[in-house]
């Protein structure tokens, strides 16, 4: 599987990529920064007589307060930016996903009959539904990530298999109903769902990096193609 990944990561060098992955850089920058605003607009609704013995804290800190406060505020978005960004950035996948598996059936998998045609909408309505859940069930998990700080490396242990569970599923299935029906697709993912699970947790890695997390949709479709043609799934 590490294979596959890398030659997900030498294919984003071919020419019919590279448009898709200025796309992607983009896309990516965009959500991100959508995400960030987002949260620190949320977080910034929570008035400071809601936490308990805040009051107090800042009155015995006195001006450092202010410094320490804007600091920890600042570093909160980051973390839940960092943490929430591998659910949502798939959402960009609607613009490039079918030149993306065309470009890497075409070069590896010649042979292979037409696709099942998926209309930009389907895969938008797809990558939505799955973002959406996905973002929602790191929510919920919020504080027990926060409780397992404590308890580290639990806490991102958490975090990717969680997370690769849900991402391996969506890139799993919106490369295979290029291909095959939702009850077979569905199928063949419980079949082979430790790889799955494996896959999509080193999508989420992958998500996690910064600079690559920005080529994180390319390569993660790139890297589904291949896994979903190679002879452990269509053996």
């Amino acid at each position: 599987m590490i294979k596959t990944l890398f030659e997900a990561t030498t294919q984003l060098t071919d020419p019919p990529l590279r448009r898709i992955i200025y796309l992607s850089i983009l896309g990516s920058l965009i959500i991100m920064g959508f995400l960030a605003i987002g949260i620190w607009l949320l977080l910034s609704q929570i008035p400071l007589e809601s936490i308990p013995y805040l009051i107090h804290v800042r009155e015995w800190m006195g001006i450092w307060f202010n410094w320490l406060s804007s600091s920890f505020f600042a570093g909160l978005v980051g973390v839940l930016t960092f943490l929430l960004f591998p659910g949502v950035v798939s959402l960009t996948l609607g613009f490039f996903f079918d030149e993306i598996i065309s470009s890497v059936e075409a070069k590896y998998y010649p042979g292979l009959p037409p696709r099942r045609h998926q209309s930009f909408g389907e895969v938008t309505v797809s990558t939505l539904r799955f973002a959406c859940i996905t973002l929602i069930v790191n929510i919920v998990a919020l504080p027990l990530y926060v409780l397992l700080i404590f308890f580290p490396p639990m806490n991102l242990i958490l975090f990717y298999v969680v997370n690769g569970y849900l991402t391996g599923r969506e890139y799993f299935e919106l490369v295979g109903l290029s291909r095959r029906q939702p009850v077979e697709v569905a199928m063949l993912r419980k079949c082979n769902r430790s790889q799955v699970q494996v896959a999509g947790m080193l999508i989420v890695f992958l998500m996690t990096i910064p600079l690559v997390n920005l080529l994180a949709p390319v390569i993660a479709t790139v890297f589904m193609v291949h896994l979903y043609n190679s002879p452990k799934f269509n053996g």
